[in-house]
Parts: structure tokens; sequence; C-alpha cells
């Protein structure tokens, strides 16, 4: 066991220097925004209108009797915003709006820090601490409504650093963030206008799920509660918008990029990248799609694929950049794929395969829903070869560099020979149309082969399924034709398998893309050594090229070229490009016609194109590969 954390070290030291793993580091600090001493001190004025005068007085005494009283002082924090209320409709820009605006979004903010408090120390239900105040909870945010709610902060109470922007708008209301439970009591699916626990999608939900939301306090109904605490989801209303009776529409408030902060700080992401790579059995068991979203009918499903010793953790910026975008959420729903990186490449390809297949199954079996027959894979490092294999046909090339003996010469139980026969015999997943791979080792990496690859495939424990496998390649009934790269244990893990002379690796460069499939490249460009020789650090510009892009860019980064702006700038644009043919696609079957026949393949070379960084004239490539292939012995 000691050798196993010692390697874990090891491992994760040298990921750390050369940036293998592409996790971002998220950090997340809660900081109070009501108490005796630390609170902001609200003046009441004669100045402005009456209404804000009196909610600026509200607050101030609620917050007087924050501590004694917290249920009382929810109840003047929840009359403040209602006597802010008819501020927000004001002419925008104005002071009162100005005024107006702001007070009502402290006064919610404190409501809700205050309710918080006293949910965790009197040990009540969330909603509970409301209702017992005169307010009433309505909305749903994701599956759930607020029965199943654990935890409403406002986003103010978080400082995040980690991510290169924030993103969501300004408006009225308090952007908050809510934390729920993947697992409910059975108690608690008895509460009145609680939801039955039977989506498909929450089973690839993880553990815990924190969700941006918007929140709004409202007059309740004659006969009623005084006041409504109305939450709004920015997921699954992407223009967030608020109209109070014959006014204006107005934007909601919102943060995305706080839930998701929550949702990979206090879900250990980066830990489970780096065990997930000496400990490949203990982590199998959390192998497949996850989701933070719920399945919405109608949009385009784009899935990311991280690398070795990673996590879904190093699409942290992209995730937040491109979910964040509201003309995107119209459009697309992100899903991320995580696997036990320790593996066999195609172990994990087969698990990958199998997900994107079920899923299909899962949210639409009677096949209504066209947006999930037009999947985009987005692939890191490892995670590129993973993404290649789902596009690709394998014909007899893998069992081929295997051995030369039939497939029904192994001797296996069944389950395992499904295993062997599911990860060297496949074809191309029909539901993914598109993929781009970042900073992919097509044909390998020097870490690979170097002592550090070395060291780490004998300190990954191999689980006892895939060496089982291995174990009938290699003996076919005791012949000597395996290849010996098969037969030798080291190159059971996925380490190996990286380097640059492995046959695993090169029989899967060879298998054929599908003909009508358009693929993208982002490829990163550390400047140090000129191009072609040189890349990222980790993955040569020669092994990340693959003939037949549509596109090529070069970004001047290590090997975590999927954070940068650059790149995630570049997936934007395709995305774009992909959801404008399906809808040209879309309206032509709608009109009765057939869709129309979209290149696939760039006609001539690939177009290469450098960030502004990478552009440099001193460091710029002098790549041409229009006339012959690219000499791949350079790095070999």
């Amino acid at each position: 066991m000691r050798r196993r954390w010692w390697g874990a070290w090891l491992l994760a030291a040298v990921v750390a220097t050369t940036a293998a793993g592409g996790c971002a580091s998220i950090v997340v600090h809660q900081r109070p925004i009501v108490g005796r001493e630390t609170h902001e001190v609200v003046e009441t004025t004669s100045q402005g209108p009456a209404g804000n005068r009196r909610a600026h007085a509200l607050i101030r005494t609620g917050l007087e009797l924050d501590r004694k009283h917290p249920a009382w002082a929810i109840t003047y924090f929840r009359d403040a915003a209602l006597e802010a209320l008819p501020a927000l409709s004001a002419a925008e820009g104005s002071p009162e709006a100005v005024d107006g605006r702001a007070t009502y979004r402290r006064a919610i903010e404190y409501l809700l820090a205050t309710a918080d408090r006293r949910v965790k120390s009197e040990r009540i239900s969330w909603r509970a601490a409301m209702e017992q105040s005169g307010t009433a909870v309505a909305g749903r945010v994701a599956l759930y409504d607020a029965a199943l709610w654990q935890e409403v902060l406002p986003a103010q109470q978080f400082e995040v650093k980690g991510f290169r922007r924030t993103m969501g708008q300004g408006g009225v209301g308090a952007p908050v963030v809510i934390r729920m439970a993947r697992s409910v009591e059975n108690r608690v699916r008895t509460v009145e206008g609680a939801v039955d626990l039977t989506d498909p999608s929450e089973k690839h939900f993880p553990l815990q799920l924190f969700r941006s939301a918007s929140a709004v306090v409202r007059p309740g109904g004659p006969g009623g509660p005084k006041a409504v605490l109305e939450l709004r989801d920015p997921v699954r209303e992407p223009d967030m918008t608020w109209t109070r009776g014959d006014g204006p529409a107005l934007p909601l408030a919102y943060d995305m990029t706080i839930g998701l902060a929550r949702q990979f700080h206090e879900g250990n992401l980066d830990l489970i990248g780096s065990l997930g790579v000496l400990y490949p059995s203990e982590y199998d068991g959390r192998t497949g799609l996850f989701m933070m979203d719920p399945y919405q009918p109608g949009k385009i499903p784009v899935v990311f694929v991280h690398g070795l010793m990673s996590s879904p953790g190093a699409w942290s910026n992209a995730l937040n950049e491109l979910r964040g975008d509201p003309e995107l959420r119209k459009k697309y729903q992100f899903w991320m794929f995580f696997y036990s990186t320790g593996n066999p490449i195609l172990t994990s390809a087969a698990r990958l395969r199998s997900s994107l297949i079920s899923i299909r199954d899962e949210f639409d079996p009677m096949e209504r829903d066209p947006a999930l027959d037009d999947m985009i894979l987005i692939g890191h490092s490892m995670g590129g070869v993973l993404t290649r294999l789902m596009v690709s046909d394998s014909e007899s090339r893998l069992w081929q560099a295997a051995t030369a003996k039939s497939p029904d010469d192994v001797v296996l139980a069944d389950e395992p020979k499904r295993m062997l026969m599911d990860s060297m015999f496949f074809a191309p997943v029909p539901t993914v149309k598109r993929a781009v791979f970042v900073a992919t080792p097509h044909h390998g990496s020097p870490l690979g082969d170097a002592w550090i690859g070395r060291v780490a495939s004998r300190l990954i424990r191999v689980p006892k399924d895939v060496l089982d496998v291995q174990g009938a390649l290699a003996k076919l009934n005791g012949g000597d034709d395996v290849s010996w790269d098969f037969k030798n244990r080291r190159y059971a893990t996925s380490v190996a398998q990286l380097g640059l002379t492995n046959p695993v690796l090169q029989a899967v460069s060879t298998l054929p893309i599908r003909e009508d499939l358009p693929y993208h490249s982002i490829i990163g460009f550390n400047g140090k050594e000129p191009l072609p020789t040189g890349g990222d650090g980790v993955v040569p510009y020669l092994s990340a090229h693959i003939d037949g892009a549509m596109t090529e860019l070069i970004v001047s980064s290590g090997h975590t070229a999927q954070e940068t702006e650059p790149a995630i700038a570049e997936m934007r644009r395709i995305l774009i490009l992909h959801h404008k043919e399906y809808a040209a696609d879309r309206r032509a079957i709608a009109a009765g016609s057939p869709p129309t026949l979209h290149a696939a393949r760039p006609d001539g070379p690939t177009p290469l194109r450098f960030d502004e960084a990478a552009a440099d004239p001193r460091i710029k490539a002098q790549v041409a590969h229009d006339q012959e292939p690219l000499d791949l012995r350079l790095i070999r």
C-alpha cells in the first residue's frame, strides 16, 4: 500500500510538471453576508421613493433581529422585498430603479442566508423554515421542487477562484445556488408536491447536485401566504425574464459559474482523476456518462471525454463558458464521460461506446428526438483517442495486430469473451455526427515510453477481468504467434499504450473514420521547439495532427489546450456550425426534401490556423503537409 501511495504521489508530481492531467484548480470560499458584527449597514433615508425607504427600514430591523429571532427576521426581509417591488419597473438606469433593484436583491439574499442558518441550527427542512415565516415556495430546478432542496444560498455568499470568467447576467432578483441530493429518503417522496424520482436522468447525476438559479419574491394570492419565493432555472429557461402583471419583461439575475464551481470543488474530482489511473478497479463502478442537467429533448448532446489521470474537472472552463452561454444552452445539452484512466484504451473505449448507445435507449426508446442522433464528442488527450474509436470502424485490424488466430480459438467465459470482442470489433457509433480532438496523441506520446511511463505502468493495479482477457489472448491455447507487445503485462495499461511504438495505438491510428463524419483538431504548441517536431510538451504536433480534419487550430499552450480561451472559442464556433447544419436538415425534412449533403472532408489540405500568440513569427510553424504525409519517424 505504501508503494502505491508513493506511486500516486510520483505520478501526480510528474503530471503537475507536464500539465498532462488538464484539471483546473477550482477553489470555493464561503463568506457570511449577514451577521451582527459584519453585516452591511443599511441607512434609512428621507430621499427616494417611499417604498424604497420603507424597504431600507425593514431590512435594518431584520438585521437587528437576525441572531435572536431568525424566524421574525425572515418576515422583515420578505416584507422589505415586497416594498421594493414597485421600483423594479421604474425607468432603466434611473436612481429609483437602481436603488430598488439593489434593495430587492439584498432583502432576498438576507432572507435566504437567515433561513439557511435556521435550517442548520434547528434541523428543520428548508421549505418548512420558509413556510413557518409566512412565505410559500414555488418553482422547479432541474427535476426537483422545493420539497427536495437541501440548501438554497445566495451566490453572493461564495467567492470562486479558478475560472477565467463569470457566466450569467445582471437583472432583478438574487442569483442563488441550490444543493440537492440524488438519493432522497422515502418519507420525502410523500411530501405534497415532491417529484417521483423516476426520471432516467437521475442515475447520471453526481451524488450531490448543485444548480444555479434566480430567486424572486412576489405577493401571495388571496387567502394564501403573504409572499411567494419563486426559483427560476436558467437551464430550463435560457432567456431568463420575469414579467409582473402588465409590466415589461425584466431580465432575471443569475450566476451559472457558482453552481458549477461548487459541483467541481465539493466533488473532489481532481483526487478521483489521480487515483483512477492507479486503481482502476476501485473506480470502474463510476464509469459512465455524467450529467448536471436533466435530459432535454430537442437539444443536441455534447459529450466531453477527459484524458489520462484526469476527470470531468479538466473541462471546467469549457463547461463554464459553453454551458454558460444562453444561446448555446438553447441548442445543446452538455454531458461528461468519466472512466478509470489506468485501464487499457480499448477497454475504456468499449465502455464509452456502450454508454453512448445505451443512453439513447434510456432517454428516447421510440426514437422521436432527432437531436440525440446528432451528438458531438470532444476529447482531450487520451480522451481524444477514445473519441476517435467512437467514429472508426475496427474491421479486423485490431485483432490482426494481436494474433493471427481466429477469435473462435479464444478460451474464455462468456462475459470476459464478450468484453474482449467488444473492445476488438466495433462499428462507428451511429448517433455521433461530429468529433473534436484536443491535444490528442493519435500516434502516441514520448512520455509513454519514457521512464515515468514505465514506472507508472508497473504501479497501476490492472483489474482482474482485464488481466483474464489479456491472459487468454496471450495464451490462445498455447499459441506463440500472439504479438509480444500484447503478452507483456505492462502493455495492459493505458500509459504504456500511449507510447509512440505501442502496437495498440499504431493499429488504432490506421482505423478508417466514418467518411460522412466531420472532425476537427485543436493542438497545443508551447513554442519550445519548432514545429513540426515540437508540440505541447506532452504530445508532439506530428502525433496530434490527423489528416482529413475539416479544420486544425494551433493554440499557444501546454498540454491543457482544452482550457485556453482560443480553444474554447473554437469549440463554440464548431458548435454553432454544427447546429446550423442540423437546423437546415430539420427544415429540409419538414418540407419533404432530403437533407443537404454537408462537407465532411476539406476540399484540399486541412486548413491550418494559429491563435494570435502561436502565430508569433518567431515561433510560427513551417508545417507543410499538403504534398506528402508527415514523417512520423521524426518523433520515434
